[in-house]
């Protein structure tokens, strides 16, 4: 079995990718980042240079490398140090029933 085959078969298991996601949802709320991406959005919206409103897609072209620099460290060393252990337990055991 691979390394992949392993990763993948404890986060499924273990629910691992979904305490991983509400994990970093949480710190990210808790945090301020969710509401300064949402002010981010604003003003990209009323600085728009043709004044239309822009799409959906153009919004997170704009904004997603802002967002991406404005996650704090703290929250970056937190989800790095989760992955850490889910990548020893799985090297550990093959893969575990539990973290």
């Amino acid at each position: 079995m691979s390394l992949e085959s392993k990763i993948s078969l404890h986060l499924d298991v273990n629910n691992g990718m979904d305490r991983v996601t509400e994990l970093v949802q949480t710190r990210l709320i808790e945090c301020g980042w969710r509401d300064q991406v949402r002010l981010a959005c604003r003003k990209a919206i009323t600085e728009s240079k043709d004044k239309q409103v822009p799409t959906v897609d153009e919004l997170i072209t704009t904004v997603t490398p802002r967002a991406r620099s404005m996650v704090p460290d703290s929250v970056k060393r937190e989800l790095l140090h989760e992955l850490e252990m889910i990548l020893v337990n799985v090297d550990r055991t093959g893969y575990a029933k539990h973290f």
